[in-house]
């Protein structure tokens, strides 16, 4: 009896023992497979980590190109602008120039029917005639070097006649002297007959005190006047 007991005792200690073989062998399997299971996870983590990190590291790289490249481009739009701001400057230049230029036409055009006097001087003749006197002479060519001075300058010539004689006979003579002198200026010098404007007045109406040898021979002339247009 005793002896079958031990047996008994025995055997409970061997399944005893087995069974704890086995939870250790269950626990070291279930413990494996959870270390390998976080080995993967750790891998797959460090995996990303690293692509992530490679992905930061590119998109830094790329910010840093981009970041040049703006540079170089906040750069040449400063050139640009500069050459602009410079190409401006001469656009308003040539306008203002334009704007000036064409005030001093509008102006030349307004004033093309004023005129400014320039040189006043009368020539005089001889009782009955209409031929130009020495002296005459002298006076017509310093007339014709002022008109050849200025090509814009015109000359006005009024004849006259002493009162004595009818008004048709002064008229005439009056003309004739003119005449006499825009024949000189226009042969002698080549005036352009353009410019040169003459009229005979007539005789000159004096009064009775006024009435006298000297006066009749200042009576007897062709006034000239030398006009240029206003600037």
């Amino acid at each position: 009896m005793k002896r079958r007991l031990a047996v008994v005792t025995i055997c409970g200690v061997m399944g005893l023992a087995a069974q704890a073989c086995a939870t250790k062998g269950f626990v070291r399997e279930q413990v494996g497979s959870a270390e390998a299971k976080l080995g993967q996870r750790v891998e797959t983590q460090e995996t990303r980590l690293k692509e992530t990190a490679d992905r930061t590291q590119a998109n830094a790289q790329a910010l840093e190109t981009t970041a040049q490249r703006l540079s170089a481009l906040d750069a040449r739009v400063g050139e640009v602008g500069a050459q602009a701001g410079e190409a401006r400057k001469g656009v308003d230049a040539v306008a203002e120039g334009l704007r000036e230029t064409d005030a001093r036409w509008s102006q030349r055009f307004a004033n093309r029917n004023a005129f400014s006097t320039l040189d006043t001087r009368s020539i005089y003749f001889d009782f009955g005639q209409a031929s130009v006197r020495d002296e005459g002479i002298t006076e017509l060519d310093e007339v014709a070097r002022a008109l050849k001075a200025n090509p814009n300058a015109v000359v006005e010539l009024h004849g006259w006649a002493d009162p004595r004689g009818s008004e048709r006979y002064n008229y005439r003579l009056s003309r004739e002297r003119v005449d006499a002198v825009t024949r000189y200026l226009v042969e002698r010098h080549g005036i352009e007959l353009r410019r040169i404007y003459a009229v005979g007045m007539g005789k000159v109406k004096l009064a009775a005190r006024q009435a006298g040898r000297d006066a009749f021979a200042k009576s007897r002339r062709v006034e000239i006047r030398l006009l240029a247009p206003q600037s």
